[in-house]
């Protein structure tokens, strides 16, 4: 079984004891992805306030600088056009080779509304809107839609791979919706905070919901936690026997993948890469894939939607 770990980037206290991402310096970014990499980080989170073209210069940043570790980009459907994000997207994927994910939060608009038929109309523009871009990242020809949301004519991203753009998607949501939307498009699910029954129940849930596409067997869950005390996400502090411990029930469940947050200090990212990352993997190394397996896996991923 592949155990990934995702850093979340939090904070470093300049001279005005402000906190800001290590993303604010270039210099302290490229030391710090290198750490994070040599921790055996799988993924670095890019999430700048600035936006999409912030994000996107900082998952350049990221690919660049660094050799093995992936970047998982937010990005909010709608922001821009399906052919213009396809096609950056596409462009940052090459630049990668294939290091890129997205990861979708709930849109904008759900924030600001308790109407459901908003929140049906909004996630069915995300349904779109991901339909599109798996479409543009795909096809080898211009195409023609026309749908509820969204009109393309000619439809096509011209820089890609030759066999399409292999990007994964990331999303979440509790609705019934959201967990259609999710079940169709996902190749990884972000869970919430909470307990182990909450998670259990959830991951049910959400293998229900992606069944009659066929794709039980290709979501893998994604869970925060916190390195430290805090609210806002599982913490795993004190010893990190324990760290481990509660990880690996985790794991048991069916989580493959933890979005660290809390943890900015270089000698804690060593000692978290060495003490709880190393461990962890080689608890549930025996479930490993071979790499012929990982390969085929991606030829199947690669299939026009």
């Amino acid at each position: 079984m592949q155990i990934d770990f995702t850093h979340c980037p939090g904070g470093v206290a300049d001279k005005d004891e402000l906190h800001t991402s290590f993303f604010s310096d270039t210099a302290l970014a490229v030391q710090r992805l290198r750490q994070l990499e040599k921790a055996s980080f799988s993924r670095v989170l890019i999430d700048d306030a600035g936006g999409l073209l912030a994000n996107m210069d900082l998952a350049s940043l990221t690919l660049r600088s660094t050799q093995s570790i992936g970047v998982l980009v937010s990005h909010w459907p709608g922001i821009v056009a399906p052919v213009v994000a396809a096609r950056q997207f596409a462009a940052l994927d090459q630049l990668g080779a294939g290091r890129l994910a997205l990861r979708v939060p709930p849109s904008r608009d759900l924030r600001e509304t308790n109407d459901d038929s908003g929140l049906v109309a909004t996630l069915g523009r995300t349904d779109e809107y991901l339909t599109l871009l798996k479409r543009l990242w795909s096809n080898a020809q211009p195409f023609e839609h026309e749908g509820l949301f969204y009109r393309i004519h000619g439809g096509f991203v011209p820089m890609k791979a030759a066999d399409g753009a292999d990007i994964s998607l990331q999303l979440g949501g509790l609705s019934g919706t959201a967990l259609k939307i999710a079940g169709r498009h996902a190749n990884q699910f972000e869970l919430p905070v909470g307990s182990f029954d909450d998670t259990r129940r959830l991951i049910e849930r959400v293998k229900a919901a992606a069944e009659p596409f066929g794709r039980t067997q290709r979501i893998r869950f994604s869970l925060p936690v916190l390195v430290g005390e805090g609210e806002q996400a599982w913490q795993i502090g004190g010893a990190s026997e324990r760290a481990v411990a509660a990880l690996a029930g985790f794991v048991e469940l069916g989580v493959t993948d933890f979005i660290v947050h809390g943890l900015d200090d270089a000698d804690a990212i060593a000692a978290f890469g060495r003490e709880v990352i190393a461990v962890v993997r080689k608890a549930f190394r025996r479930h490993e894939p071979t790499v012929a397996q990982r390969r085929n896996q991606k030829v199947v991923l690669r299939q026009v939607v």
